[in-house]
């Protein structure tokens, strides 16, 4: 058991680019219901990675670059955004084949 962060923020993706996967990190410095979702340069959602109640801590979630049906997604740009209580954010990476 660590400290609690002191507040919420999007610790960046790692690594980016990236092939085949990359580790998203964030920081919660209170419970919170977590929405953290892949979207494409369209805007359309590609993959949920959370959607529920998360601790207030440091977190790592990995996305394997596949979407919601499990087919791998094209190269190229995509963005993630981290919803949590009143925190909102959203951080640009970068897929290469």
């Amino acid at each position: 058991a660590g400290t609690v962060p002191a507040k919420t923020e999007i610790a960046g993706n790692f690594p980016n680019p990236f092939n085949p996967k990359t580790t998203i990190r964030f920081a919660l410095s209170s419970d919170e219901t977590v929405h953290l979702n892949v979207y494409d340069l369209g805007g359309r959602m590609v993959k949920t990675l959370v959607n529920g109640p998360m601790s207030a801590d440091n977190h790592e979630v990995v996305w394997d670059g596949k979407d919601d049906s499990g087919n791998r997604v094209a190269r190229g740009v995509y963005f993630y955004k981290l919803v949590a209580g009143d925190f909102n954010a959203t951080e640009k990476m970068v897929m290469l084949k």
